[in-house]
C-alpha cells in the first residue's frame, strides 16, 4: 500500500514538475492541478456558477490579460482574446500558426485527413484545390446564386402547399435543414437528395445534432492514454458512432460516382460537374502533377469537413436569424423589421427576388446582416455560434502581445471574445445593426469566418445564402411572426455545448399578395 503512495506521489511529482517549467514560459492564466490542469475552474464556472465557457473566458481574460494560457488536462492552451494581437499573430505573422492542435478524439478516426485536421503539405493542397473548386463551381459568382434561389423557391413551394392547407404556424427547422443541405450536396454532388436519400439525410442529421449537442469542452481530456477507462469510452464511442455514420454515408456515395463511371453511367467531362468528379481527376492525375495527398480516404474526409462546416454553421446562422427577428427583449425587433421589409421592397418593387447585385442598393439590410461583404452580420455576432475556437500550433518561437510563445504551443484567436469585446460593441449582446453605421469599421471586429490560413473557406458561399436566404426573400415574400404557443428564446439548447444552436420554435407564415 505504501508502494502504490509513493508511487502515485512520484508521478503527481514529476507531472507538476513539468507542469511548473512549462508554465513558466508561457502567458499568465489559472493555476493548474496535475493531470486535471483547470478543468476543475472551469467546471465550478459552467455548472456551479452555471456561466457559459464564453464567461468564463471572459473572467480569466480580465483577471490575467487579453492573452493568457489555461490547462485542458495536461495539455497548455494560449487564448488570444482582443483583435488586434489576433490580427497581428494570425494574419501578419500566419505562417506561424498554420498547423492545426488536433485533439485525440477528433482524429482517432480520420487520421490526420481531410482539411479540417490535416498539417503540412497535404493540409496545403486539400486547402488550395477546395479553395480553386468551389470557386470553379459558383463560390462568389452568379452561378452559386441561381443554385441557391432554385432550392428558395422549393422550400417557398412546400410553404405554399402548407398554407393552402390551412397551416400558418409551422415549425422550419426541417424546411431550413433541408434548403441548406441541398444547397451543399449541389456543389458536392450535383444533385439534391432525392426522397429516399431525404430520409436518411434527416436521420443521420438527427444523430450528429444529438452527438454535436452533447460534445463539450471537457471530452478534449480524451487521450490515447485514458480512452479505454470506463466513462471516457463510452463517451468516445458515442460520439465516434454517430460521425461514424456520416462519413460511411458520404463513402458509399463516392464508391457509387466510380461504379457509376465504371460502367459508363457517369462521363467526367473537362473540369467535372461538382467536387467528387473534380478530386477524383486529380487523384488520376495526382502523380504527373506531383501530388501527395489525393486518394480516396482523404475525398471522404474533405467531403465530411465541407458538408458538416458548411450546414451546422449556415443553418444555426439561419434559425438565430429568425430567432432574433421574432423576439428579442433588449430592443423592439418590430421596428428593425419593418426597417428592413421597407427597404427591400423598394429595391425589388415587390415585382422579384433579392440579388447579389442589390448589396450597393441595401445598405441597412447590409447592416443587419454585415456592415460590407468581407465581413459577418450581427446576427452571427450575438449568437456566437462556436463558442470557442480550435487551438492551432506554433512552428516557431513566436511573439504575441507582449509575450513569447514557445515553438509548439497549442494557441487559438477566441472569436467569440472579439465580437463580444466592450471595449468596441456596448451592449454586447443587444441585436444592434446600427452599431455598424457610426464610422468606427466595427465591421472588421465581426470575424466570424476566422482569421489567418485556416479561415472558414466556405465563406463567399454563407455570405451569399445569408444575403439571399436569411431574411430577404423570406421577408419579400411573406409577412412572418412569431407563434405565441411556441416562441423562439434568446437561450441556446445547450450553453455547455461546442455549438450554440437556438430552442426550436414556430413562424407565422402569412402571404404578401393575395
Amino acid at each position: 500500500m505504501l508502494l502504490l503512495v509513493a508511487i502515485f506521489l512520484c508521478v503527481i511529482s514529476f507531472f507538476l514538475i513539468k507542469m511548473l517549467l512549462k508554465r513558466q514560459k508561457l502567458p499568465p492564466g489559472p493555476f493548474p492541478l496535475p493531470l486535471i490542469g483547470n478543468m476543475h475552474q472551469l467546471y465550478y464556472k459552467m455548472f456551479i456558477k452555471k456561466k457559459t465557457f464564453i464567461e468564463a473566458l471572459r473572467e480569466w481574460d480580465k483577471e490575467y490579460g487579453s492573452v493568457h494560457t489555461i490547462w485542458f488536462g495536461p495539455i497548455a492552451l494560449v487564448n488570444i482574446c482582443d483583435y488586434h494581437n489576433a490580427v497581428d499573430a494570425m494574419v501578419k505573422k500566419g505562417s506561424t500558426f498554420a498547423d492545426r492542435s488536433v485533439p485525440y478524439l477528433f482524429d482517432l478516426i480520420r487520421n490526420s485527413r481531410g482539411i479540417v485536421v490535416s498539417n503540412g503539405l497535404p493540409w496545403i493542397e486539400q486547402r488550395r484545390f477546395a479553395l480553386h473548386t468551389l470557386r470553379n463551381f459558383g463560390l462568389g459568382k452568379n452561378i452559386i446564386e441561381g443554385r441557391i434561389m432554385l432550392e428558395f423557391q422549393t422550400v417557398c413551394d412546400e410553404l405554399e402547399k402548407r398554407l393552402d392547407a390551412g397551416q400558418t404556424s409551422i415549425d422550419p427547422h426541417a424546411i431550413f435543414e433541408l434548403l441548406i443541405g441541398n444547397i451543399i450536396n449541389r456543389i458536392l454532388f450535383a444533385s439534391r437528395f432525392d426522397k429516399k436519400e431525404e430520409e436518411e439525410f434527416f436521420v443521420l442529421k438527427a444523430k450528429m445534432d444529438a452527438a454535436l449537442e452533447s460534445f463539450s469542452l471537457f471530452d478534449i481530456m480524451i487521450d490515447e492514454w485514458n480512452i479505454n477507462l470506463p466513462i471516457f469510452k463510452q463517451r468516445a464511442q458515442y460520439i465516434l458512432r454517430s460521425l461514424q455514420l456520416l462519413i460511411d454515408f458520404l463513402r458509399e456515395r463516392v464508391q457509387q460516382r466510380r461504379r457509376d463511371i465504371e460502367l459508363g453511367n457517369h462521363v467526367i467531362e473537362d473540369g467535372g460537374v461538382d467536387f467528387v468528379d473534380a478530386f477524383l481527376i486529380q487523384m488520376k492525375n495526382k502523380d504527373s502533377a506531383n501530388l501527395t495527398s489525393f486518394n480516396e480516404e482523404m475525398l471522404v474526409m474533405s467531403l465530411f469537413d465541407l458538408s458538416l462546416a458548411g450546414q451546422q454553421t449556415t443553418l444555426s446562422t439561419l434559425k438565430w436569424a429568425f430567432s432574433y427577428l421574432l423576439l428579442n427583449p433588449e430592443m423592439s425587433f418590430i421596428q428593425i423589421k419593418a426597417q428592413v421589409e421597407e427597404e427591400l421592397l423598394s429595391v425589388t418593387k415587390g415585382e422579384r427576388p433579392l440579388s447579389i447585385t442589390d448589396r450597393p442598393n441595401t445598405p441597412f439590410y447590409n447592416a443587419t446582416l454585415t456592415m460590407s461583404y468581407y465581413h459577418y452580420d450581427e446576427i452571427h455576432r450575438c449568437a456566437l455560434i462556436v463558442p470557442f475556437n480550435l487551438w492551432r500550433n506554433t512552428d516557431e518561437d513566436v511573439v504575441v502581445g507582449p509575450y513569447v510563445i514557445p515553438r509548439g504551443t497549442a494557441i487559438a484567436a477566441q472569436i467569440s471574445l472579439i465580437m463580444t469585446d466592450e471595449k468596441y460593441f456596448k451592449d454586447k449582446y443587444k441585436f444592434n445593426p446600427k452599431r455598424f453605421l457610426n464610422g468606427a469599421r466595427l465591421e472588421q471586429m465581426v470575424v466570424s469566418f476566422g482569421l489567418g490560413k485556416r479561415a472558414c473557406l466556405g465563406e463567399s458561399l454563407a455570405q451569399a445564402e445569408l444575403y439571399l436566404v436569411i431574411i430577404a426573400n423570406f421577408l419579400l415574400q411573406y409577412i412572418v411572426s412569431s407563434d405565441p404557443l411556441h416562441m423562439p428564446s434568446m437561450k441556446a439548447q445547450n450553453e455547455l455545448g461546442t455549438m450554440r444552436r437556438p430552442q426550436p420554435y414556430h413562424i407565422v407564415f402569412q402571404r404578401r399578395k393575395a
